[in-house]
């Protein structure tokens, strides 16, 4: 196995590992309501005012500092974790590919860490606030980081898709090594 492909697969791990903590810790202290309700950061289609207000008023002071502590830091190398791997996974997908296609290509990685980030400082100021506090604009604009990051996500596993079946189709080795 190459360099490239044992790294690629350590990352994978330590990547799919702090999701899965995240998103279990996530699901377990932070889901709150009848009926429930997700976290922000894993709600697909975002969310409004009123579902911003209703569940921060029935989030526990226990969840709230979870989700704005440990929680909130796991949260902020996540997001660095996923960029690199989904960046490291279209570089080596596109290695027959011109140099500044593949450059192009790292946009969206980027754009996916930046969402997220953003999204996770927006989420901790309303968290910050609490459901008194918090403005129309601050949660529209936290719920459209969280839509546009999830969709940054799409496009980039949909960039993936399409290498492997590029690089499958034209019997190329997709994979470093």
């Amino acid at each position: 196995m190459s360099r490239y492909a044992r790294s690629f697969a350590a990352l994978s791990v330590i990547t799919s590992g702090v999701y899965a903590v995240l998103v279990t810790l996530g699901l377990r202290n932070l889901v709150v309501g009848d009926p429930p309700m997700q976290p922000f950061d894993l709600r697909l289609l975002g969310y409004t005012y009123f579902e911003a207000t209703f569940y921060l008023e029935h989030l526990p002071a226990r969840a709230v500092a979870l989700y704005a502590g440990p929680l909130r830091a796991l949260d902020t190398v996540f997001p660095a974790l996923m960029g690199l791997w989904l960046g490291w996974a279209l570089w080596g997908l596109t290695r027959n590919v011109h140099a500044w296609s593949r450059v192009i290509l790292m946009v969206v990685p980027g754009g996916y860490v930046i969402m997220d980030l953003a999204e996770n400082a927006l989420i901790s100021e309303m968290l910050h606030h609490g459901p008194g506090a918090i403005s129309g604009e601050l949660v529209a604009l936290a719920s459209s980081y969280t839509v546009t990051k999830f969709f940054t996500l799409f496009v980039a596993f949909a960039l993936l898709s399409v290498m492997i079946v590029f690089n499958v189709g034209k019997k190329r080795r997709g994979w470093r090594g």
